[in-house]
C-alpha cells in the first residue's frame, strides 16, 4: 500500500481524520458527463453512518476525473446516503436506511410530504429518490451501473455482493474481486434489490473496517477500475491506472473468487448478541465451532464454510454470514 499512498492516493489517515469535520450538507458528491455517450455509473455511500470511508473515496475519484471530460464516456454521479446519521456517526438514527426499500414503503416515502415523514432514514430515502428515480427509470440504450459502497466491523476482506446476472457477473470479473452470490436473498429491502428490480446493474461493495485508510484505498481502487471495466474510461487515460489494478489484486489474490451464500445469523431484539473476538472475513469455520454468544447460551456454527462480516458494533440485525466456495 506504500506506492498507494505516495503515488496516487492522498494520505489517508489525514483524510479519515477530516470525516470529523466534515458537515454534509450536500449529498451530490459530484455529477460528471462526458463528451461521448456511454453507460451511467452512479456510486452511493454512507447509506449507514458509521460507514463514511466510501465518501472521501468519491471525492478522489472526481479529483481525478476533473480534467477528463473530454475522454469521458457517459456519466459518473456520487451521492451520500443517510446525512443526519453519519453527522451522528451511528449506523442510523431511526431505523436502517438499507431495510426500508420495499415497493409499498418507496411509494409511501415519495406520496407523502416531506414534513410529514416519520423517520429520519425516510426522509433520507425520499431526497435521494429525488435524485436516483429520474435516471433508474430512464429509457437509454446505456446501462446504468449502481455501486452501493459499503465498510464493516471487522477487520480484513474485501468483497462485492451480487447477483448471478451475466452482466453483473462479467463486469465484476474484470476487477477480480471476491463476489458474493445469494445474499441479496437474505438481505430484504436494501436499495441494492431496488436497482436490481428496475432491470438495472446493481451491485454492493463492502471495502473493508469501518474508519479505516484499508477501507478507503481498497473503493479508490475499486471505483477506478469499475470505471475502465464498464467502459466509461479507457485505462490509457488513468494517470498509473496499472497501480489501482495491481493494488486491488494484491488485496484479493489469496481470496476465493466466487462463492454462495449458505447461513445468516438472524439477530432478535433483546437477544444481546456478542460475537467471539478475532473472526475475520473469510476465516474458515467448521459446524460446531462456537462463534458468537447471546442471552440462552452459546452460538455455535451451523454450516462449514467461510465466515463473512461478523458483527462486532452494537447496531445491526445480522450477526454473521457464513458461504462456501463456488464455481
Amino acid at each position: 500500500m506504500p506506492f498507494l499512498k505516495q503515488n496516487i492516493l492522498q494520505d489517508t489517515k489525514e483524510e479519515i481524520s477530516k470525516t470529523d469535520n466534515i458537515q454534509y450538507s450536500d449529498r451530490m458528491i459530484g455529477d460528471l458527463t462526458g463528451d461521448h455517450p456511454g453507460p451511467t455509473v452512479i456510486a452511493l455511500a454512507g447509506i449507514h453512518g458509521n460507514e463514511p470511508t466510501g465518501i472521501e473515496a468519491i471525492r478522489h475519484i472526481f479529483e481525478n476525473l476533473e480534467t477528463k471530460k473530454s475522454e469521458f464516456h457517459g456519466r459518473f454521479i456520487g451521492l451520500i446516503g443517510n446525512i443526519e446519521a453519519l453527522r451522528e456517526r451511528k449506523r442510523y438514527i431511526d431505523e436502517d436506511m438499507n431495510r426500508i426499500w420495499f415497493t409499498s414503503i418507496l411509494d409511501k416515502i415519495r406520496r407523502t410530504p416531506i414534513e410529514e415523514v416519520k423517520t429520519a432514514e425516510r426522509r433520507e430515502t425520499k431526497k435521494l429518490l429525488e435524485v436516483i428515480d429520474p435516471i433508474v427509470k430512464e429509457d437509454s440504450e446505456h446501462p446504468v451501473i449502481f455501486v452501493d459502497l459499503h465498510s464493516f466491523s471487522a477487520e480484513s476482506g474485501l468483497f462485492v455482493i451480487s447477483t448471478r446476472d451475466g452482466r453483473n457477473v462479467e463486469l465484476l470479473a474484470q476487477l477480480r474481486v471476491p463476489i458474493i452470490f445469494g445474499i441479496e436473498k437474505a438481505l430484504h429491502g436494501t436499495a441494492l434489490k431496488y436497482i436490481q428490480n428496475t432491470g438495472n446493474i446493481g451491485f454492493a461493495f463492502e471495502t473493508g473496517q469501518h474508519f479505516t485508510e484499508f477501507a478507503e484505498d481498497n473503493a479508490k481502487a475499486g471505483l477506478m477500475c469499475l470505471l475502465v471495466a464498464s467502459g466509461c474510461i479507457l485505462a490509457s487515460e488513468i494517470d498509473d491506472f496499472i497501480r489501482y489494478y495491481d493494488y486491488l489484486n494484491t488485496q484479493t489474490e489469496d481470496l476465493p473468487h466466487k462463492v454462495e451464500f449458505l447461513y445468516k445469523h438472524i439477530i432478535e431484539p433483546d437477544d444481546r448478541f456478542e460475537m467471539r473476538p478475532g473472526f475475520k472475513n473469510f476465516d474458515r469455520v467448521q459446524k460446531g465451532d462456537w462463534l458468537a454468544n447471546d442471552r440462552h447460551g452459546k452460538i455455535l456454527a451451523q454450516r462449514s464454510g467461510y465466515i463473512l462480516m461478523p458483527l462486532y458494533q452494537q447496531q445491526g440485525e445480522d450477526g454473521f454470514f457464513i458461504v462456501e466456495e463456488c464455481e
